[in-house]
């Protein structure tokens, strides 16, 4: 699995640097909206329907984000975050964003924080880049997850179907296409040539069955900086210029 991959290869450099002091301890907490991603000139973001929050860890001054749709407030040792079940989203998005905060301060990644405010639309500018510079060859893609303007920039370039988790997106129209459910993932990902599949999938619970579907794969968003550093996975952000 992932996530123990992950944990496996985060315990190995934390041993490494002889950094699992008890007395260190990481406060993670819930954002809100605004707090988050600022105020974007759209108001359709899952962030903003209620749909997710972002967890926030902090780690020695550095701060790792996740999204989740179940969350907490926590606080603890990396001994307590290493220790965690993660059996449930709320758990999984603790260790994701706490994991972000250590790699950050490690120096391994930068800070993973979403971007706000304008940068938003100059995200979804330089997704329209690395879409067209990447995969030339490329004509079908699926989108795990709808990101309302990444689904803009992809429609305009190729031939897309998008599954999401949310009930309320299911069924209906995005940018002319109409949003399936889990239920279609593997018929979705057997017609895809690519995948851009959201990094909150490393919190949800679904990031294994995608890796599994053998597609050229790039993960987008904070959440799954660390991760995809640590195992090689292919991995767009443009806060953290992880391309």
């Amino acid at each position: 699995m992932i996530l123990d991959q992950a944990k496996k290869r985060l315990l190995e450099t934390i041993d490494k640097l002889d950094i699992q002091d008890k007395e260190i301890t990481i406060t993670c907490k819930t954002l809100t909206p605004e707090e988050a991603i600022g105020n974007p000139l759209h108001d359709d973001y899952p962030i903003q329907l209620g749909k997710e929050r972002m967890i926030e860890a902090d780690f020695m001054g550095k701060k790792g984000q996740a999204f989740s749709d179940s969350y907490f407030n926590y606080k603890g040792t990396i001994g307590d975050i290493l220790a965690l079940d993660l059996e449930t989203n709320a758990r999984r998005a603790i260790f994701i964003s706490s994991l972000n905060a250590i790699m950050a301060y490690l120096g391994e990644i930068p800070e993973a924080i979403h971007c706000k405010d304008d940068d938003l639309m100059r995200c979804a500018d330089h997704f329209f880049d690395f879409v067209k510079n990447q995969f030339v060859e490329t004509e079908n893609i699926l989108l795990v997850g709808l990101q309302p303007r990444l689904l803009e920039q992809l429609t305009a370039l190729k031939s897309v179907r998008v599954c999401d988790l949310n009930p309320d997106n299911i069924g209906k129209p995005k940018c002319g296409v109409v949003v399936d459910g889990p239920e279609r993932f593997s018929e979705n990902a057997k017609w895809a040539e690519t995948i851009f599949a959201t990094g909150s999938t490393v919190v949800n619970g679904t990031i294994d069955e995608i890796v599994n579907a053998n597609r050229e794969t790039c993960f987008y968003g904070v959440t799954i900086t660390g991760v995809a550093h640590l195992l090689g996975l292919k991995h767009f952000c443009f806060m953290t210029k992880a391309l």
